[in-house]
């Protein structure tokens, strides 16, 4: 609220050459000398004690005028000879010498007396700032509606810089009811007198419809008079005009040039603004430094919005040294200070564990005092918290509230959590057209997340009809705006031929490169990589850190992966112990694969005490949630009554669910069953069917069977050489059964070489 000596910005130099009458510079001459002969007697009727002389020279020492060089000190001691003797405008002028600590040093008190005494006398100028005297709680105890009262009473004798204030009172309800329409009047009033800051704040009622009706244009206008007058705050208002087009066609080198022009005058918020533009290279020369050094001179002038941003720098390492317990230090004194985004920082950090420990309850409060003030970012962070009952109880219909009221304010990653929330069914009905629309809205508006969601939801068929191309176009879009999701399930397109041509190396491209931006799923899917030999050289020695890093992060799939590999030693020692554990970690969290092999585990006694009921039980869960392996497992827990009574006729149902499902090894089950018939009818033909659709799974005994059907013509017609084929690579599949069936063959040939003669020559 102090207002600033208004710089008489003089007369700018630009090196043209300038033709001047000689007539004017003897003129001009003799001005200055007649200027020096009154200074000169008003030097002396002042040393001789006459009061106005002296407040008449110490007004030409502050202002640096009539002849006079400015001088503080001499303008100082003048003012307060002339105020000692009652002089009202001397004690106003002096008053400001003692507050601005201009030719002495400050003192409040003495210059909210120096007011009063020249207030009493109906000075309206001492009036005006005995106001900020009581607004601020200098040199008198604070009290607004004492200086509410103060700065109506001069604003009634049209004081300018009186109905501004009043009109600030008015536009904050400071001390009185929120009335944008009065505030607009006063201010209009103010700037009609040529007051700066009221041009300044009467543009900031047109640019934003305040009490009058919008009009960007009149805005502009009134912040380019304001900068005219050299007022710091219209400089920056304008240069925000230029910046985002406000009122005027944008010109982003014009914004920077005026935010520096004010950063320039040491004003905090054209350091900040400028301090923007160097970090961004928006409008001028990106320069990290720059901006890091522009935010601590508008920080230790008490600017917030500086603190925020240079918290940020040190918290990211621009411009400055990485160093988080600083940023943490800076983001404090912003929040302590009542600075939502500074406050909704420091949540951020005590959330993720950034220079801080992680505390999920201080981080809530944080959030909370952020959201009070309505700003976006926190209320998405609070409704996340609600959401999962991190740091507070967990409320999902709360949550939903929270991302609303985000979304409505702009924040478009509370569009897309809304967005989930009606795709999932979180607090709200399940609304999946709601959740396409959301995702689309925030995705068109460039959140990596929803264009990541709304790919996947083209992936899946969620809401919308299912289309890998469409689903890869988001993803594209997605990893652009840098989705480390979508690079993970982009590389599951080219892994799979979804939507693209499939491209193995493609796929492991994008999966090292999400996993390079720290996503467990795509560090397990590389691992998978490294251990198949897909889009990458094998090497399943170095499968193993990677399913162990994606693991120790909670991924529940590399936690399965990383257990079969102790499981059947792949790229590490074999272990069950390990195996167990590991399988134990991803089975709690439901994964199905994990179960059923941890349930393999109990069966065979692996790692674990042999428990067969407890086997069946995990069998089932998984099977529950359709994991056809598991199915199998179950099946034949009922054919052999293991861990559950046994009942051939539920092992047969549960063969074909999981053999219709295409699991090998059920394909392979339900055929014996036919071919011996087990609980159904005997039908050969099927069981040889049901063999083949194993064997072309690769799956050694369904190979074996098909074998030992075209052996002997069983359901299909006799077909030796075929069956031998099978044989063999049933054998190399590591089936028993195949390798004695090969040597029953070749003891067969070896018995009856003319046959085997015969034969050839007859093939031949």
């Amino acid at each position: 609220m102090d207002e600033e000596r208004v710089p008489w910005d003089g007369a700018e130099q630009d090196g043209m050459m300038v033709y001047i009458d000689p007539n004017v510079i003897h003129s001009m001459a003799a001005v200055s000398a007649k200027k020096r002969a009154g200074l000169q007697e008003l030097q002396s009727a002042a040393e001789s004690g006459d009061l106005e002389a002296e407040y008449r020279l110490g007004m030409c020492y502050y202002e640096g005028s009539g002849g006079a060089e400015q001088n503080d000190r001499q303008a100082f001691y003048w003012l307060d000879q002339a105020a000692e003797g009652g002089h009202i405008a001397a004690q106003y002028g002096a008053g400001l010498c003692w507050a601005g600590g201009v030719g002495t040093h400050q003192d409040f008190d003495r210059a909210a007396e120096l007011y009063m005494a020249a207030a009493e006398q109906e000075y309206i100028p001492a009036v005006c700032e005995l106001g900020l005297c009581y607004e601020m709680g200098r040199g008198v105890p604070q009290d607004k509606d004492k200086a509410l009262e103060l700065y109506r009473t001069a604003a009634e004798q049209g004081f300018a810089p009186a109905q501004c204030r009043l009109g600030f009172f008015y536009y904050h309800g400071i001390a009185v009811a929120e009335n944008n329409e009065e505030a607009a009047r006063l201010f209009t009033l103010a700037a009609e007198q040529g007051y700066p800051r009221a041009q300044a704040l009467l543009g900031e009622c047109y640019e934003n419809g305040h009490g009058v009706e919008a009009d960007p244009v009149k805005a502009f206008r009134l912040y380019e008079e304001a900068h005219r007058q050299g007022y710091d705050e219209g400089t920056c208002s304008l240069g925000e005009c230029y910046d985002q087009g406000i009122g005027v066609t944008p010109d982003r080198e014009k914004a920077a040039q005026l935010y520096r022009q004010a950063a320039e005058q040491d004003s905090a918020r054209g350091l900040y603004l400028y301090g923007i533009c160097c970090e961004m290279g928006r409008g001028t020369a990106q320069d990290s430094r720059k901006a890091a050094e522009c935010y601590r001179r508008a920080y230790v002038q008490g600017f917030l919005p500086a603190a925020c941003a240079l918290g940020l720098c040190y918290e990211t390492g621009v411009g400055v040294e990485r160093d988080l317990a600083h940023a943490v230090e800076l983001y404090q004194v912003g929040a302590d200070a009542g600075y939502p985004p500074a406050a909704c920082n420091l949540g951020f950090c005590y959330y993720m564990g950034i220079g801080v420990d992680e505390d999920n309850k201080k981080a809530a409060h944080w959030f909370a005092r952020a959201a009070k003030s309505g700003y976006p970012r926190a209320l998405n962070l609070l409704g996340e918290c609600y959401d999962r009952g991190f740091g507070v109880e967990q409320d999902l219909v709360r949550a939903v509230g929270l991302f609303q009221a985000a979304s409505d304010r702009g924040e478009i990653a509370g569009t897309c959590s809304l967005g989930l929330c009606y795709e999932l069914g979180r607090g709200v009905d399940r609304d999946l057209d709601k959740a396409v629309a959301l995702y689309r809205q925030a995705a068109e508006a460039g959140d990596a997340r929803a264009l990541c969601n709304l790919g996947y939801c083209y992936y899946q068929g969620i809401g919308v009809e299912e289309s890998d191309e469409t689903a890869v176009e988001w993803f594209q879009r997605a990893v652009a705006a840098g989705s480390h999701r979508a690079e993970f399930l982009l590389g599951q397109c080219y892994d799979h031929g979804y939507g693209v041509e499939q491209e193995l190396k493609r796929a492991a491209q994008l999966y090292e490169a999400a996993h390079l931006g720290g996503y467990p799923p795509a560090t397990c899917m590389l691992g998978l990589c490294y251990e198949l030999g897909r889009g990458v050289e094998m090497d399943k020695a170095r499968a193993v850190p990677l399913y162990r890093q994606a693991a120790e992060r909670g991924d529940a799939r590399a936690q399965c992966n990383l257990g079969y590999c102790y499981y059947r030693g792949i790229g590490v020692d074999e272990d069950d112990d390990k195996a167990a554990e590991w399988f134990a970690k991803s089975a709690q969290q439901r994964h199905p694969r994990a179960m059923s092999l941890l349930g393999e585990c109990y069966d065979l006694g692996c790692g674990v005490k042999k428990d067969e009921k407890r086997a069946a039980e995990l069998y089932r869960a998984a099977h529950e949630m359709g994991y056809a392996p598991a199915t199998c497992s179950l099946a034949l827990c009922y054919e052999t009554g293991t861990g559950v009574e046994q009942d051939k006729t539920k092992a047969a149902q549960l063969y074909r669910q999981a053999a219709e499902a295409g699991d090998a090894r059920a394909q392979c089950c339900l055929g014996f069953f036919y071919y011996h018939g087990v609980a159904m009818k005997q039908d050969r033909v099927l069981a040889a069917e049901w063999f083949g659709r194993s064997a072309r799974q690769g799956y050694a005994r369904g190979q074996y069977w098909l074998g030992e059907c075209l052996e002997h013509g069983y359901g299909l017609p006799r077909d030796r050489k075929a069956a031998l084929e099978y044989y063999h690579q049933a054998a190399e599949g590591g089936s028993k059964e195949a390798a004695r069936a090969l040597e029953r063959l070749e003891k067969k040939r070896s018995r009856n070489p003319l046959k085997r003669l015969f034969r050839r020559e007859r093939d031949d």
